[in-house]
């Protein structure tokens, strides 16, 4: 009897040890998988910040050369302001606005491989396009007086604008970018010169 319970005291502790050493592997894992693995590999200062890139409003093509523009990017060059007013095919003159943006010669003088000779193609997210004469871009357009008349041509400054009445254009306004004509004498242009919602110019 004596010999018997000693065995059974033996197994009995045998047991207890493997139950022991199960418990403990068993928490190991536990703490492991629920606190080690939740923990960043790396810390955030090893970690570069995350710039996101900058929206895109303009491409301009030369030929097989594209340039884009975001809106920081067009602001960076000189900017201009001035007061433009434009009349429809109904006699309706809207205006006068003073408009801020950068000329058109000023962005397009930035680019080397630009031709001698070329017509601008200024085209709306829409599709819709203006086709420019080299004249035109460089301010020589039609103006008229109130009643819609034609008085003859004067030297504005053609620009992409992006601010209207110290405002940043949006979708209601014409933008985020529209072409526009402006001076300082309060002519009156076209508004067939003018385009909205300016997306991609083309030197063709």
């Amino acid at each position: 009897m004596t010999k018997k319970s000693g065995q059974e005291d033996k197994f009995n502790k045998y047991i207890s040890v493997v139950l022991a050493v199960v418990i403990i592997t068993a928490a190991g894992v536990y703490a492991y998988t629920h606190l080690v693995e939740k923990e960043p590999a790396t810390s955030g200062s090893d970690q570069p910040p995350v710039v996101e890139p900058e929206e895109i409003l303009l491409t301009v093509s030369v030929g097989s050369e594209i340039f884009n523009y975001s809106l920081n990017q067009l602001m960076e060059l000189d900017s201009i302001a001035g007061s433009g007013k434009y009349i429809n095919k109904v006699g309706k003159i809207t205006g006068p606005n003073n408009y801020t943006g950068v000329s058109m010669s000023v962005l397009l003088g930035t680019i080397e491989s630009l031709p001698e000779n070329y017509t601008l193609q200024a085209i709306a997210s829409d599709g819709y396009s203006v086709n420019y004469s080299m004249d035109e871009v460089n301010g020589q357009v039609s103006v008229y007086n109130e009643t819609g008349d034609e008085i003859g041509t004067e030297n504005m400054t053609m620009i992409i604008a992006y601010k209207e009445n110290g405002e940043l254009l949006n979708e209601t306004t014409g933008g985020p970018l529209r072409v526009a004509f402006v001076d300082e004498q309060g002519f009156i242009t076209s508004s067939g010169m003018w385009l909205r919602s300016l997306v991609k110019i083309e030197i063709i």
